[in-house]
């Protein structure tokens, strides 16, 4: 079973977030293991502190070193995976490389990001799921977990859906039709149509895009 916590402060939204699609069949099916950590609970003081303003001045708040620290260590697992805009980006090489560890943390960044200490500290990975900005790691989280679960064998009911997928080998995904025939003057292409499995399997081929 590959396991997989998330420390955030916004636990309600993993928790939702697991009881979709995919994600949910898998954990049913004791393929994966999703836990939320609550950042909060390892909060400092009577109000749980977990963030506090950044030395040298400027806009925001930073989570502070020590909650992430006690949480991350309350964790057993292979490596830890922060959320950050700054990190390598996220393909499908990178998503092989994470595949190769059976428990992963995956620690979501909020406010301004983390004191450095932290990383220097804990991070194994640094992943970013692409050039812009969002409030928090929670959704860039959710969204790696996906394309690393999806990957897990069996949790698709289907494992041809992995083949000649969007950014195999560098290629984007061939186009795709469904019923009917023809809509607002628009057509299927025939060769879609002709039951001609070779003729179908060359149009396919023929039309991935490189990257």
């Amino acid at each position: 079973m590959n396991l997989f916590n998330v420390i955030t402060l916004f636990p309600n939204l993993i928790d939702e977030w697991k009881n979709t699609g995919i994600i949910s069949q898998a954990i049913k099916n004791n393929i994966i293991e999703i836990n939320s950590v609550n950042l909060r609970d390892y909060g400092t003081g009577s109000y749980k502190q977990v963030d506090d303003a950044p030395y040298g001045g400027g806009p925001g708040m930073v989570l502070m070193p020590e909650p992430l620290d006690n949480a991350i260590n309350s964790t057993n697992v292979n490596i830890n995976v922060f959320l950050t805009p700054s990190g390598a980006e996220l393909d499908e090489s990178l998503i092989s490389e994470l595949l190769e560890f059976e428990s992963i943390n995956l620690i979501c960044g909020r406010y301004e990001g983390f004191d450095q200490r932290i990383l220097d500290l804990h991070s194994d990975y640094e992943v970013s799921v692409g050039k812009s900005v969002v409030s928090g790691g929670e959704v860039p989280a959710m969204y790696l977990l996906e394309a690393l679960i999806r990957r897990i064998p069996d949790v698709l009911g289907n494992p041809e859906s992995l083949i000649n997928e969007t950014f195999t080998d560098n290629k984007v995904d061939y186009p795709v039709y469904t019923r009917p025939e023809k809509y607002k003057n628009l057509e299927v292409p025939d060769v879609l149509l002709s039951g001609n499995h070779q003729k179908i399997d060359e149009w396919k081929k023929n039309n991935l895009k490189d990257i």
